[in-house]
């Protein structure tokens, strides 16, 4: 049973939630490190259950004419995402919830992933949104 003195406080599961994207992004920006440098053609079939024929074509003619080289560059996106969660959260949210829709058209499976996440990422990214109106100063002025 929760009682007011056992509940957490709101700030703390809000700040749980962004800490836990952090960590998730920051460590996919490894894997795909390691990926991209140690076997870059394990990325071969990711497209293969693609909700759309132009997904998987795309996946197939552009990612994997050089997968080292876009794998790296999608683990820099995860890392610049997992920055701009601790730098600017407003905009971090913005792209996690654009990083899992993307990610959903890849196949059903992937919507297993995205859904909970994006069921964390969108409350977490209008708490950021209000948060900051919260705190944006009276003049109007403020710095995304």
């Amino acid at each position: 049973m929760t009682t007011p003195d056992t509940q957490v406080p709101a700030a703390t599961a809000w700040r749980a939630i962004q800490w836990g994207f952090v960590a998730l992004f920051g460590s996919g920006a490894a894997v795909h490190t390691f990926l991209a440098l140690s076997t870059p053609d394990s990325y071969d079939g990711f497209a293969d259950a693609a909700l759309f024929d132009w997904t998987h074509d795309a996946w197939q003619q552009i990612f994997m004419a050089h997968p080292t080289a876009w794998a790296l560059l999608l683990a820099a996106a995860e890392l610049t995402i997992a920055v701009l969660l601790v730098k600017s959260p407003r905009i971090g949210y913005v792209a996690v919830i654009v990083f899992h829709l993307a990610l959903m058209l890849f196949g059903w499976g992937f919507w297993l992933w995205s859904v909970p996440a994006l069921a964390f990422a969108v409350p977490a990214a209008f708490h950021a949104f209000h948060a900051f109106q919260d705190e944006k100063p009276a003049d109007g002025s403020a710095d995304w």
